[in-house]
């Protein structure tokens, strides 16, 4: 919060409000897209920003400069390549360096991902989950590099493509254009992650369901065996 003031503040009652105003900002983005090098440094930076864990949003932001099409596209490309950068990064440290850096939290995702199959990786993705945890439990957890890769791509594309998408938008819009992405951005986030916990809640539904049916089945077993041991009792004696 203190940031943001500071921001404010700095913008509107300081020489920095003139670069920051839209004009400015618009041909600073025109003159990125221009140069041909500035692709490949973000593709790059996707790579070595991955494996430590830190958020890519902003890469995301500057993906998006470069328009709602050709920035999905490189968004994706990109965010792929850091899923395995981090892959591969957690196999070539070892389990004991990852264990130490990551804490308990990827213990649990492993053993959820050594337990389930493809499309349950996929549904990884969609889950509040660090995108690190994921990549390197799945190294640790023996997923084949295919399957991960696969996996990834099919998960990740989805939320890349609506970030960078509606982000590019508001980028370039302005005036009530911008309003009007900005709600229509917000909406569609907020349907996905409603489906996404909707999806979540049936399968604790289901998975709780499944564990009493067990139970009640492993019980029913235990009688019928007492009551067997009884009857044979009986006709002994």
């Amino acid at each position: 919060m203190l940031m943001l003031v500071a921001g404010y503040v700095a913008i509107r009652y300081t020489p920095l409000g003139d670069w920051t105003s839209e004009e400015r900002i618009q041909a600073a983005l025109v003159d990125i897209r221009s140069l041909w090098w500035t692709p490949v440094v973000l593709l790059l930076l996707y790579a070595i920003v991955a494996p430590f864990g830190i958020s890519m949003f902003p890469l995301t932001i500057a993906g998006a400069a470069f328009g709602p099409y050709a920035g999905s596209a490189l968004n994706t490309v990109g965010i792929v390549i850091g899923a395995a950068t981090s892959f591969f990064a957690a196999r070539a440290l070892g389990r004991d360096f990852v264990l130490r850096i990551t804490g308990k939290r990827i213990r649990k995702v492993e053993r959820t991902v050594n337990r389930q199959g493809f499309w349950p990786l996929v549904q990884l993705r969609f889950l509040p989950i660090p995108y690190p945890v994921i990549n390197f439990a799945c190294a640790l957890a023996g997923i084949p590099a295919r399957r991960f890769l696969t996996a990834s791509v099919i998960g990740l594309i989805p939320a890349t493509l609506i970030h960078s998408y509606f982000i590019a938008r508001l980028i370039y819009a302005s005036g009530d254009e911008r309003v009007t992405q900005g709600l229509l951005y917000a909406a569609v986030l907020i349907a996905i992650n409603l489906l996404i916990a909707l999806a979540w809640l049936r399968s604790r539904i289901e998975r709780r369901n499944r564990y009493r049916e067990l139970m009640a089945e492993r019980t029913s077993r235990a009688t019928s065996r007492r009551m067997r041991h009884c009857l044979n009792r009986d006709r002994n004696t």
